[in-house]
């Protein structure tokens, strides 16, 4: 238990964390209304390692077009790909994959470095990864749609749709849907909880539901009272997933491929543990914190001896998350944290999210607009990053590292996923994303 201990105060801490389901900032701006820090750019190593998957859109009656615009996108290609791997070898993180998406062209892929440290082999394309809380944005699109079909109101209290959702907790009458999306219910984040990661190491190989989480949940006490603060959570996106269901007589899994994936055309993205990939996602490896969880923790032999390098730190040892039991890693996340896709879907999801091809312009001011002091809307964080104002959002789960951005002065969207975590210091994705942005945003003219 002191271990456990050791590791929530960890976790506490922002990118470096040790959470069994969930590890979430929310985005680089870590949800708080002050500045965005600036990093200094890394030095960037040559992209040896990457794989460039793009098509350019062909032209016919316009050659000269054809040829400048293709010249302009294998330059954004290159700096695109020497920027991620010069990111990824700084923090000695085994391999990533990246999705663009600008106004006009087919989407940009790029790869880097691989896909599992044992066999060398390189990260491609249409691997899987976890995204983690990116997973939430998705959920609440889902919700301001059904709010908008009349079936429920954000400010009404989650016990009218959910009779009995939080038994015997002090505020279970009171918390509303708005307060679930916007992490102002003063719930305690699950997977953070020493008693909580104990109990769900020693049943991994054993599937956990909702219910019982919001059964853990009732146990412990409110951080606050509801609408006072902000502290992020998850359990109240898998209430938002239990709501769902209720309302549509349809699984989440169902309403979300009906409602998000198929009308942004994302087909190669998956809410487990209701559907999963036709392939398992690629090694992952925990580090650090998450190295002592997945070895001394869970009582597991590290028999591998497999280690990065980064500039930071020499000789780190890592730990192959899949190397054990997946069923409650796959089924604590769900609606909070849950899918598995291709880079090329989230981005493709992500941005439909906002460029009108899902929420209508009311719905997306609804969704942005952050509350108290913090950068973090219903389910999206809203904030100006190195000068642009940035939609996005993180997730972070035991083996995976990702983000998904929008700007939209550009309709620009882009995703990414390392198979690292705790990401190491001067390779976070706050520090990709000062990295990238400035590229496409020069890019988009």
């Amino acid at each position: 238990m002191l271990l456990a201990l050791t590791l929530v105060a960890a976790a506490c801490g922002g990118e470096t964390t040790a959470s069994l389901a969930i590890e979430e900032d929310a985005a680089t701006a870590e949800a708080t209304s002050a500045p965005v820090e600036q990093v200094d750019t890394v030095e960037e190593a040559p992209a040896e390692e990457a794989e460039v998957v793009s098509e350019d859109a062909e032209v016919e009656d316009e050659p000269l077009a054809e040829e400048v615009s293709s010249e302009s996108r294998e330059v954004l290609i290159a700096e695109l790909t020497e920027a991620l791997e010069g990111w990824r070898s700084t923090g000695g993180i085994p391999g990533a994959s990246l999705s663009v998406r600008m106004p006009e062209g087919d989407p940009i892929n790029i790869t880097v470095g691989v896909s599992d440290l044992q066999t060398g082999a390189e990260v491609e394309v249409d691997d899987y990864f976890r995204i983690g809380s990116i997973t939430k944005p998705m959920t609440s699109a889902v919700i301001l749609q059904l709010v908008d079909e009349g079936l429920l109101e954000l400010d009404e209290p989650v016990e009218t749709y959910l009779p009995g959702w939080l038994d015997g907790y002090q505020y279970a009458d009171v918390i509303t849907i708005r307060q679930l999306l916007d992490h102002t219910n003063g719930l305690i984040e699950y997977a953070f909880d020493p008693e909580f990661y104990a109990q769900a190491s020693a049943r991994s190989d054993q599937a956990i539901s909702s219910a019982e989480i919001r059964a853990f949940l009732a146990t412990r006490e409110p951080l606050f009272a509801p609408g006072s603060q902000y502290s992020y959570e998850t359990g109240g996106f898998l209430t938002l997933g239990d709501v769902i269901e209720e309302l549509t007589g349809n699984t989440a899994a169902e309403e979300m491929r009906a409602r998000i994936f198929a009308p942004a055309g994302a087909e190669n993205i998956f809410l487990a543990p209701q559907e999963f990939p036709p392939e398992q996602v690629v090694n992952a490896y925990g580090r650090a914190e998450l190295y002592i969880a997945g070895t001394l923790l869970v009582g597991r032999e590290d028999t591998d001896k497999l280690t990065i390098e980064s500039t930071v730190r020499p000789d780190d040892p890592v730990i192959d998350v899949l190397g054990q039991p997946q069923d409650v890693l796959q089924s604590a996340g769900w609606t909070g944290g849950g899918i598995e896709a291709q880079l090329e879907s989230v981005s493709a999801a992500f941005g439909a999210l906002f460029d009108g091809t899902i929420l209508t312009e009311a719905q997306i001011a609804e969704m942005t607009t952050t509350v108290l002091d913090v950068n973090y809307g219903l389910g999206i964080d809203n904030a100006e990053v190195d000068g642009e104002r940035v939609y996005s959002h993180g997730g972070g789960v035991p083996g995976f590292r990702s983000q998904a951005n929008y700007l939209p002065d550009y309709d620009i969207s882009w995703a990414v996923s390392a198979n690292l975590i705790p990401l190491p210091e001067g390779a976070t994705v706050g520090d990709l994303r000062l990295l990238i942005q400035p590229i496409l945003v020069n890019a988009a003219g």
